[in-house]
């Protein structure tokens, strides 16, 4: 099982995030998240990964990243070698925090989206230079086994020079992985930014260049590790396999149904969470169509990790039907791999669009 652990809690809102999260709590209500986990969080299957999001986990004071960093280890006894990640943002890190990390989890994901502070600012990043300078020493200084630092590029205001010079400052920092998002303008975020996807498009290709130089391959959309550092919590979510949401706004899948819990007051009296019931049919066209987003696609053998897979000559016929409708150069198709080709993943969502609709 891959536990997905939400805090939902933040410092502020910054203009580009739709994720559910509530700005400037009270110690009190973090205390109220804190004792309902104590109280209902009762694992019944062992942790292959640990992932432990947000909001901003770290915006926790030091005695509640304690609570949470315990009451997980103690339920779930991670065996070594178990991956657990934990978001962070830099400024609400200090060297207390950052040494209770050290202890307890073993990759870190830093929010830095530009190391440029006019580009911060245009996005509603309220981070410091000071702050981000303090996190990154921080961090280098802890060792931890793994970090990933969070990048946006095609950002108004930003020329691709300032984005190459971002990625590079993050390798020297010492990041062996990088998650490097094309501005998306959501529905929830604070900011109507403007979307350049002609700029992204035109960028890609350029920063997987670039990153494959550095010694980072592309492993998905939109992320880059070097060898070993790729974070196997997203991968086997991709891949379909059985996800824990834990907290208010998580979402799980237990292998037939998607579910998603409610947000923190309603999840605080204990309500139930709402259920995504489709088709087995086009459960499995779904999961097919996500773990596209990766470099690797899918074998034959991780298919059959799926739960009720259907067989591997059907997934190639519908991977072949797909493609019928597309550049055929965006597609790898044979007896041994489906895959989609780096250009093909720049067109994700039509493809996964199209796969999708065989299930309807």
């Amino acid at each position: 099982m891959n536990y997905y652990f939400h805090v939902p809690f933040c410092r502020s809102k910054c203009g580009y995030c739709a994720f559910y999260s509530l700005p400037e709590p009270s110690p009190e209500l973090i205390d109220s998240y804190l004792d309902r986990l104590e109280r209902t969080f009762f694992p019944e299957a062992p942790a292959e990964t640990i992932y432990i999001g947000g909001g901003t986990p770290t915006f926790l004071s030091a005695p509640q990243l304690e609570r949470l960093l315990k009451l997980i280890h103690e339920r779930l006894a991670p065996p070594a070698g178990t991956e657990i990640s934990c978001e962070a943002n830099p400024e609400t890190l200090d060297r207390e925090k950052v040494a209770l990390l050290r202890r307890h989890i073993t990759r870190i994901s830093l929010g830095v989206q530009s190391f440029h502070p006019i580009v911060r600012r245009n996005i509603g990043r309220k981070c410091s230079d000071e702050a981000l300078d303090r996190a990154l020493e921080l961090i280098g200084d802890a060792d931890f086994p793994h970090w990933n630092m969070d990048l946006i590029f095609a950002l108004p205001g930003q020329t691709p020079e300032a984005f190459f010079t971002d990625a590079q400052w993050a390798i020297e920092a010492g990041a062996d992985h990088l998650s490097c998002y094309a501005l998306t303008a959501e529905e929830n975020a604070a900011l109507e930014l403007p979307e350049d996807d002609d700029l992204a498009a035109e960028m890609m290709p350029g920063i997987a260049r670039f990153m494959e130089e550095q010694g980072f391959s592309r492993y998905e959309v939109s992320n880059f590790a070097r060898p070993g550092a790729e974070c196997r919590h997203n991968c086997n979510v991709w891949r379909g396999g059985l996800l824990a949401g834990v907290g208010p706004g998580a979402c799980g899948f237990d292998g037939t149904d998607r579910w998603r819990n409610p947000l923190l007051e309603p999840w605080l009296r204990g309500e139930a969470p709402e259920r995504d019931a489709i088709s087995p049919a086009a459960r499995l066209n779904e999961i097919f169509a996500v773990n596209l987003r990766t470099a690797a696609g899918w074998t034959e053998a991780l298919w059959r990790q799926v739960p009720k897979a259907d067989a591997w000559s059907a997934r190639r016929a519908i991977f072949r039907a797909a493609a019928a409708s597309f550049d055929p150069s965006w597609f790898r198709i044979s007896d041994e791999r489906l895959a989609l080709t780096g250009k093909g993943m720049m067109f994700w969502n039509s493809v996964a669009g199209e796969i999708i609709a065989h299930g309807t």
